[in-house]
């Protein structure tokens, strides 16, 4: 047998092999297109014909294939002995979808861990890898020899594989936030003709403002008391409304800053005003409890 298998050569399941060929593992390889399992192949890389082969070769296997769907869809056609087996998903997908493949796998006699890597396929194998785990202790550290492959920081949250979903989920939505930030201050520094490497270096020195702002934010939310005179919500009106002038002359259509402007002005409306603008959370909880009363 193999030390691992792994479902799907995509870019992930590629970095994942390579990792642990690196790190002086056995790996198994399978995936819908062979051409690009062939281009894995090696001494220490064992390709198969089928999904099934591939499974039945390591009592650890990792699927990484694109979505739940996907991962449901291969595990039909294969009818793969999963029993004894312990099975790491690694597909991007919401909460929602852990439960029923968790009970499949356990259903089959395997054990089930959640897996997200949060940082780009590159970084595996890396300082800079990054991965959350959901599951057993046990099973977890049964997993070393891939987490240590994979390097950088391994950690597990807890039991509930479902947990580390919604981490990964909550991770992303800060991401894209973050995307969404830098493309449209890109245009905007176009616009005004600020040099791009000039508008990159400017962002480090706000480093310290993110992590004060996150760490205050995050005290008021929790206590629901936003009261905060250093930087009350009648202070950020004025400057989101140039923002979102500036944004719309650049060419940005529906920019963020558009849309904190509406909701500044609407938490003014209820009668917020030296408030942190932490203050707009009662906005997305008191919708979020209307859809749950419909």
């Amino acid at each position: 047998m193999t030390d691992v298998t792994v479902i799907g050569a995509g870019v992930v399941g590629s970095a994942i092999v390579r990792a642990c060929v690196d790190s002086g593992l056995e790996v198994s390889v399978w995936n819908r297109t062979p051409e690009r399992s062939e281009r894995l192949a090696g001494r220490d890389v064992h390709l198969h014909a089928t999904a099934a082969e591939a499974i039945e070769a390591s009592p650890i296997v990792l699927l990484c294939l694109l979505d739940y769907e996907i991962t449901h869809a291969v595990l039909d056609e294969t009818a793969a002995d999963l029993s004894g087996r312990l099975v790491v998903q690694h597909a991007s997908g919401i909460p929602d979808d852990v439960a029923p493949l968790r009970k499949r796998v356990e259903a089959a006699g395997g054990r089930y861990l959640e897996a997200a890597i949060l940082n780009y396929p590159d970084a595996i194998g890396t300082e800079d890898c990054f991965t959350v785990y959901g599951g057993a202790a046990e099973d977890f550290k049964e997993l070393a020899g891939v987490t240590e492959a994979l390097s950088g920081k391994q950690v597990r949250l807890g039991p509930d594989p479902g947990y580390a979903k919604a981490y990964h989920v909550v991770s992303s939505a800060f991401y894209y936030a973050f995307v969404s930030g830098f493309l449209e201050c890109s245009a905007i520094a176009e616009s005004m003709r600020v040099p791009l490497n000039d508008f990159a270096e400017s962002v480090p020195l706000y480093d310290p403002g993110f992590q004060n702002t996150i760490g205050v934010g995050l005290g008021l939310i929790a206590r629901r008391d936003y009261t905060f005179e250093q930087a009350p919500l009648t202070s950020h009106l004025a400057v989101l409304n140039n923002l979102a002038g500036i944004a719309e002359r650049a060419g940005i259509d529906q920019s963020y800053l558009g849309v904190m402007r509406e909701r500044v002005l609407r938490a003014m409306e209820q009668g917020y005003r030296r408030e942190h603008v932490a203050v707009l959370t009662e906005q997305f909880r008191s919708r979020r409890a209307a859809v749950h009363d419909r």
